[in-house]
């Protein structure tokens, strides 16, 4: 980054962490950052008195937030969400707080920032995929980011599955495959092993579908899913995702879900499981070389 988005070192991160919990919606992700959970990257405006801060969790996801009006820190901003240097060659999605972000970003980006939405108020949906694929490649696309919270006095209870639920131990987390995993989410394996906790629905040697901490600090605990790929739309995933809320339940976390508006499974699933929409944010896809 140029002087306008200064690179943080790690020991400063306290002061950061602090105005970050102040942000009204969840944000674990950029903490697990903060507090060393996982690798990342800060940058701010300020070194000694950051108003306007960036936070990248290398998964892919990042949030903007602070003062919106630093004229120095939004023209590098600029350049970074357009990815003007080729910097950036993997996927990230974006959140900003406060509000007046999001105008301040079409301010930025002018006609660089396409909104899924209203794709679909003048396409079918098949035609409003396909035009995000061609139009990613050098504009912003803009999702929904769905914040829910969990009713448990309306939860789902469903009927035991024939596979059998394991803890994931070292030897489960070694094997478990695809996008949506503790590896990804946790800086080592001993990390989540003695700090968090996750469960896997086996079937024999298979792992059907996992449900884990992505996520974990204090009474919140938020959730992970994956579904190994040929065991997908069989309904697995609620099994595995209804034992670890039964270990919120008695160990007293509050479950977090979130997902992209557009993920018609997780959106489905975290429903079926007794979760109720609590905010739906903008979500920005950034370009990628």
């Amino acid at each position: 980054m140029k002087d306008g988005m200064i690179l943080v070192n790690e020991n400063q991160y306290e002061e950061i962490l602090v105005q970050l919990k102040n942000i009204p919606f969840n944000t674990l992700f950029a903490r697990a950052v903060l507090e060393l959970k996982f690798f990342g990257k800060v940058f701010v405006d300020n070194i000694n008195e950051p108003k306007s801060i960036y936070i990248a969790h290398e998964y892919g996801m990042s949030l903007l937030f602070g003062d919106t009006e630093n004229s120095e820190f939004n023209l590098n901003l600029k350049e970074y969400l357009l990815n003007k240097n080729k910097d950036r060659t993997s996927y990230e999605l974006l959140q900003v707080y406060p509000e007046k972000w999001n105008d301040k970003l079409k301010e930025l980006l002018n006609d660089n920032i396409i909104r899924y939405s209203k794709l679909l108020d003048d396409y079918s949906k098949p035609k409003a995929d396909t035009l995000v694929e061609k139009y990613k490649e050098n504009h912003i696309i803009q999702w929904g980011r769905v914040n829910f919270i969990y009713k448990e006095i309306d939860k789902a209870i469903f009927p035991k599955s024939e596979y059998k639920i394991n803890l994931i131990d070292s030897e489960i987390y070694d094997r478990i495959e695809g996008s949506v995993i503790p590896k990804f989410f946790w800086k080592s394996k001993e990390l989540f092993l003695s700090e968090g906790i996750g469960y896997a629905l086996m079937n024999g040697d298979d792992i059907v579908s996992i449900a884990f901490s992505s996520c974990m600090f204090e009474n919140v605990l938020e959730i992970g899913v994956e579904t190994s790929e040929k065991y997908r739309k069989m309904g697995f995933a609620k099994y595995v995702c209804q034992e670890l809320l039964s270990y919120c339940q008695k160990n007293n976390y509050s479950p977090i879900w979130a997902c992209k508006l557009e993920n018609t499974g997780s959106y489905s699933l975290a429903k079926s499981l007794g979760f109720e929409e609590a905010i739906i944010l903008p979500y920005y896809e950034l370009i990628k070389s």
